[in-house]
């Protein structure tokens, strides 16, 4: 059964810090004891822009989105950015196990991973670049 208490999420906080790149701003949350819901809300560049489209969402003109962790390299066109979250859903899925069975309709796993990029309420934002020292 999918659990997470917080010391499993302290775990995952300290996985993902090693491989979320600098000046993104995200939080950390569990959602019903169960799943792990990281939301990224600022980067130096356009997180959703850098999303594949298809008939039901438009990166252009998008102000949120959910990111497939099963699917991460469909849903970026960038392979730069695939890269980078293939390296966070594996800091998401750290203790986490997956003992399901189709074949027999058994479904076992540690606990679920929900990755989005802005909030319903409050837009992704794009952050201005640090100037370069001279």
């Amino acid at each position: 059964m999918a659990y997470v208490d917080q010391d499993k999420k302290a775990k995952i906080a300290v996985a993902l810090k090693a491989v979320m790149p600098k000046g993104w701003k995200h939080t950390l949350a569990v959602r019903n004891h169960s799943t792990v819901v990281l939301t990224i809300t600022a980067a130096p560049f356009d997180l959703i822009r850098a999303m594949s489209g298809n008939d039901w969402f438009d990166p252009q003109t998008a102000t949120k989105a959910s990111v497939n962790n099963h699917h991460v390299r469909e849903c970026f066109a960038d392979e730069c950015v695939a890269d980078v979250f293939e390296a966070i859903v594996g800091a998401l899925n750290t203790d986490n196990h997956d003992r399901s069975d189709l074949m027999t309709d058994y479904f076992d796993v540690g606990h679920y991973v929900d990755i989005r990029i802005g909030r319903w309420d409050r837009p992704f934002a794009v952050l201005a670049a640090p100037a370069l020292a001279v």
